[in-house]
């Protein structure tokens, strides 16, 4: 199943696609409040300026004059005639006006806002008038819409303009608070990793509220599975331990029985049974040790490793089955005994470990063949001749129960799995492969202990 994408990734795609959103609905919105506050402000000024000059004493008998005095360049600070103007009429005549202001229409008897054009347009104003009836007087005063909304845009702007310069630092910010917010997750995860297959011990609590419920569901999950396979340990035992008892009076009857007065079918078929009840106790024993070995999680006894007396027990308690297949072990030492793989461990499982892949070497290899078993500094190598193992079954020859297609040899299909189990416990690793000779055919197999 491919995975689906990192929650941190997901938090910054959505932020990265909710931040520009947000900032231009945030823009278009402060635009508006903007524009708002801009338009109500420069109303009321141009009511009041208006207002004021209604009430300004004018001379109504001299000359109209609308220029402004001039004012040096350099003392007009940020002055910008054509963006307001104000106009004066009295008895509908034109009497006093700025530049700006000589444009605005005469409206007779009008008071109130007017709109000529509209806001996007440059020459587009809004102009204010008051009409005074006792004193005939029109007063008008004009200011420019499109710089109402350049004030607009230049704030809004100003304002994005900020915010893309702490865009790094707003991206930053982010990384790291993704970062830091999944890093409750990254360590769980890196603790689930490094976690002991064969641990039980429920997942430390002290996790944020969100990944509470997933830590629970995962230890009752814990709890359940060793419990499931407890279950099954203590029904493989009792059945293995249940079955030895029957199996050795079978064996004893059937050895009972060979020795009897019997023609030679019957004496095939006797030693046919006896084959069996061989292959059925080699199992069970295969089943009790690995009853024994699948609860632990380190050696029970441990101690300093002495392989040649290991490999004298293990080749000691092959030897019988050995001659059975005229078969002779052959053990090399290339360097001194007490340097041979320097390792701390239980003396009884790691005999056992030996003494399956002997079994299985002198199992799988033709009649009148040598095995070799040779201990140097750094590994542990065993080697048989034989047919090998095609690289299919290879893969699988550490599976339980498995055994390749066409072995004539009986067999239970543990003894890989035995070793795998004691070898992880002492941190050994067991490499398997084919030996192949000039012609690049199997000739053999070859199994190296090592640590890991």
């Amino acid at each position: 199943m491919k995975p689906t994408t990192a929650i941190s990734q997901r938090l910054l795609i959505y932020l990265g696609i909710t931040l520009p959103i947000l900032w231009t609905v945030t823009a278009f919105i402060s635009a508006a409040a903007v524009m708002h506050e801009i338009n109500e402000a420069s109303d009321t000024q141009m009511s009041q300026l208006a207002q004021r000059l209604m009430h300004i004493p004018i001379n109504l008998n001299i000359n109209y004059n609308p220029t402004l005095p001039p004012i040096p360049k350099s003392q007009r600070g940020l002055i910008d005639s054509k963006e307001s103007g104000y106009a004066i009429w009295y008895k509908g005549q034109l009497i006093n006006a700025d530049e700006t202001g000589q444009t605005i229409a005469y409206k007779s008897n009008y008071q109130g806002f007017v709109n000529h054009g509209y806001w996007w347009q440059s020459h587009a104003w809004r102009i204010f008038y008051l009409h005074d009836p006792q004193l005939q007087l029109q007063v008008a005063v004009s200011f420019s819409m499109h710089e109402r909304l350049q004030t607009v845009l230049r704030a809004v702007w100003a304002q994005l303009a900020v915010s893309i310069l702490a865009l790094p630092l707003l991206l930053w910010l982010i990384a790291w608070g993704v970062r830091r917010g999944t890093k409750p997750l990254q360590t769980l995860a890196q603790t689930l990793y490094q976690r002991d297959p064969h641990s039980v011990s429920p997942i430390s609590s002290t996790v944020p509220a969100e990944i509470q419920p997933i830590i629970t569901a995962l230890n009752d999950l814990i709890q359940r599975i060793e419990q499931t396979r407890a279950r099954e340990l203590r029904f493989t035992a009792d059945a293995a331990h249940e079955l030895r008892s029957p199996l050795a009076a079978l064996k004893v009857q059937t050895e009972v029985l060979a020795l009897t007065d019997l023609d030679d079918t019957q004496q095939q078929r006797v030693r046919n049974i006896e084959h069996s009840i061989n292959r059925t106790t080699h199992l069970v024993d295969q089943l009790l040790t690995l009853s024994r070995l699948d609860p632990l999680t380190a050696p029970p006894y441990t101690a300093t490793v002495n392989w040649t007396d290991i490999t004298s027990e293990a080749i000691e308690s092959i030897n019988l089955y050995a001659r059975e297949r005229h078969c002779r072990v052959q053990r090399q030492v290339q360097t001194e005994p007490a340097a041979v793989l320097p390792l701390s461990g239980d003396h009884t499982l790691l005999t056992i470990l030996i003494r399956n892949l002997l079994d299985n070497a002198i199992r799988y290899s033709p009649e009148h063949s040598t095995i070799n078993i040779i201990l140097a500094a750094d590994t542990i190598t065993i080697t048989n001749p034989g047919n090998g193992v095609t690289p299919a079954n290879l893969q699988r020859l550490r599976e339980r129960f498995f055994r390749p297609a066409g072995q004539e040899s009986s067999g239970s299909g543990l003894g890989l799995s035995i070793v795998d189990s004691v070898a992880q416990l002492h941190g050994l690793e067991v490499g398997l492969s084919n030996i192949e000779n000039e012609h690049e055919e199997r000739s053999g197999f070859k199994t190296i202990l090592k640590i890991k």
